[in-house]
């Protein structure tokens, strides 16, 4: 009997984890939401004309203020197009491998750990719940052996609860499965849309070159095409 009572212990604590695995999961899904959203700027046009206008007007340190200020500090236009401005001296080659660097480092590196977090969520959903029935099987028909009556009523509600683990299982991964998918292609959404942004901000800034000096042919050509890879 004592084997059987840390049994059922054991998946009652099945049952704990999996409760705390789907707050976790929710909790990941919420926080890449937000960031998401903060990240994302559906109209760069009045952005991009500001910095144009100030870097024009020989004030690239109010065109930096602009990008860092609100309401665009969160997004990731403008945090890249602040790197770029404070890195102007380098040369376009230069900008865009620290754009690139900046882009994986600080702007979605965080969000594709979370993400990751959600997927390790996915396929451990439904494994937890199988060891919960497992456990919980294996101490119902302990029971069983242990007694002379069975209660077929108390023998039914054993099994249920065992069930009831793989079903809490399903019931985690499939919703974060979803989640998961959903996120990856605003994640994916997200990289193309600030590359395209991007390309019409490296055109300003080949224009604040020209307005100092001129850029020789090496310098010029393909500064405007997958900044990001893919």
């Amino acid at each position: 009997m004592q084997v059987t009572q840390i049994i059922d212990t054991f998946g009652y604590v099945i049952y704990g984890a999996l409760a705390l695995l789907a707050v976790w999961g929710v909790y990941n899904a919420i926080l890449l939401y937000r960031s998401l959203n903060k990240k994302s700027i559906a109209e760069p046009e009045a952005l991009l004309q500001q910095v144009r206008e100030l870097g024009l007007g020989g004030k690239s340190d109010a065109a930096i203020a602009v990008c860092q200020g609100p309401p665009y500090w969160h997004t990731a236009l403008a945090q890249l197009m602040a790197v770029a401005l404070k890195n102007r001296s380098k040369g376009i080659a230069k900008i865009k491998q620290l754009l690139v660097m900046e882009f994986h480092t600080e702007v979605i590196a965080g969000m594709e750990n979370r993400l990751a977090t959600i997927s390790t969520i996915v396929r451990m959903g439904p494994l937890l719940g199988l060891l919960g029935t497992v456990a919980s099987m294996i101490g119902a028909f302990g029971r069983i052996g242990g007694s002379e009556k069975v209660n077929p009523t108390d023998l039914a509600n054993d099994i249920s609860l065992a069930l009831w683990a793989t079903g809490a299982g399903l019931l985690i991964a499939t919703p974060m499965m979803i989640l998961g998918n959903d996120i990856h292609a605003k994640l994916r959404r997200l990289r193309d849309r600030t590359e395209r942004q991007l390309q019409d901000f490296l055109e300003i800034l080949e224009q604040l070159e020209n307005q100092g000096q001129r850029n020789s042919p090496s310098s010029r050509s393909g500064t405007v095409r997958a900044v990001l890879p893919r």
